[in-house]
C-alpha cells in the first residue's frame, strides 16, 4: 500500500463562534450514563453518583462545560487515567502482549467527552468528509455483521467475476498496540482535513497534551508517567479519535482489483482476479 499523508485543507480556518445545546448535549451524556456500569476513575466517584446528583448540578456543570468549549480546555484534573491490564486469554502470563490497558477515567471528564464525541459526530455526518466507507468500526447503525457481509459482497458471485476471475486473496493486518501508538499529530491533521469546526479542534488539542496514566509500583506506591501518544482505551473520545486519525489509510490509492475492509484497527486487503500469482503480486 502506497505511503500517504493527509492533503492540506482546502477551506480557511473558520472561527463562527461556539453552537448553543451544550444543556442538550448533557442531558443526552447523562441519559447513557444511566445506562453504563463502569468502574470509576481516579476520584472514585461512580457514574451512578452523577445521574443522581445531575439535577441539582445541571445548571452549573453545563456552565463549567460552555465555558470549557468557548475557552478551548480540558480540565486538568480529567486528563489524569488509571491504568488496569486485562488479561487476554491464551497468552503467557509474562509476555507484554498478553495484557490489554485499559485507562479508567473520571466519570465527570467521560460526561465532557461525550458532547465532544457527538459534536464531532454531527459535523463528520452533515457536514463531513465523513469516515472512509471501509470503515465499520466506532460507528453509528453500522456492526461486525455489516463488516462480515461487506466481504461477503466482494467475494461471491458478480463481484469476483468483475474483479477478472475466481481467486480470492485475504491478507488481514495486525497492527501491534495500535491504540496506544496513534500520534497525536496525526490526529490533529486528520482534524483539519475533515474540516472539524475551530472550537472543536482547539478543545480535542487540549485533551490530547498533559496527559497522565497513574498506576500502581511494587510497594504498592502510586507511579505517574506523562503520555506523548496514543488514544486512551476506556475513554469516550478515543474511538473516534482513532476513526480520525486512521482514515488516511483507508483513502490509499489501492490497484485495480483490491479492496479493504476495516472493523477499528482490525484490517483486511482483499485481491480479486484470475490467478494465484497475479493476486500475490497486488498485495
Amino acid at each position: 500500500m502506497e505511503k500517504k499523508t493527509w492533503p492540506e485543507a482546502d477551506h480557511q480556518d473558520d472561527d463562527d463562534g461556539i453552537p448553543e445545546g451544550t444543556g442538550v448535549d448533557l442531558r443526552v451524556a447523562v441519559r447513557r450514563l444511566k445506562v453504563r456500569n463502569t468502574a470509576p476513575g481516579p476520584d472514585g466517584l461512580p457514574g451512578k453518583a452523577w445521574v443522581l446528583a445531575s439535577e441539582a448540578l445541571g445548571p452549573r456543570l453545563e456552565g463549567l462545560l460552555s465555558a470549557c468549549l468557548e475557552r478551548g480546555q480540558f480540565p486538568l484534573r480529567w486528563k489524569t487515567g488509571k491504568l488496569v491490564l486485562i488479561r487476554k486469554p491464551g497468552r503467557p502470563a509474562d509476555s507484554p502482549s498478553a495484557y490489554r490497558p485499559v485507562v479508567l477515567l473520571d466519570e465527570g471528564g467521560k460526561l465532557f467527552e461525550r458532547v465532544i464525541a457527538n459534536r464531532l459526530a454531527e459535523h463528520l455526518a452533515g457536514t463531513g468528509p465523513d469516515f472512509a466507507e471501509h470503515q465499520f468500526g466506532f460507528r453509528k447503525r453500522r456492526s461486525t455483521v455489516d463488516a462480515i457481509m461487506r466481504v461477503r459482497a466482494l467475494t461471491t458471485g458478480d463481484a469476483v467475476a468483475r474483479g477478472g476471475g475466481g481467486v480470492v486473496l485475504a491478507v488481514s493486518l495486525d497492527i501491534a498496540n495500535a491504540f496506544n501508538s496513534m500520534t497525536w499529530s496525526c490526529i490533529r491533521e486528520a482534524l483539519r482535513y475533515h474540516r472539524v469546526p475551530t472550537y472543536l479542534r482547539r478543545i480535542v488539542g487540549d485533551y490530547l497534551t498533559d496527559r497522565v496514566v497513574i498506576y500502581p509500583g511494587r510497594n504498592g506506591e502510586w507511579n505517574r508517567r506523562e503520555m506523548s501518544c496514543g488514544v486512551p482505551q476506556g475513554s469516550v473520545l478515543g474511538p473516534p479519535l482513532w476513526n480520525i486519525g486512521y482514515d488516511w489509510v483507508l483513502r490509499a490509492d489501492l490497484p485495480t482489483g483490491v479492496s479493504v475492509v476495516c472493523y477499528a484497527d482490525d484490517t483486511l486487503l482483499l485481491a480479486q482476479g484470475g490467478s494465484y500469482e497475479a493476486r500475490r503480486r497486488k498485495l
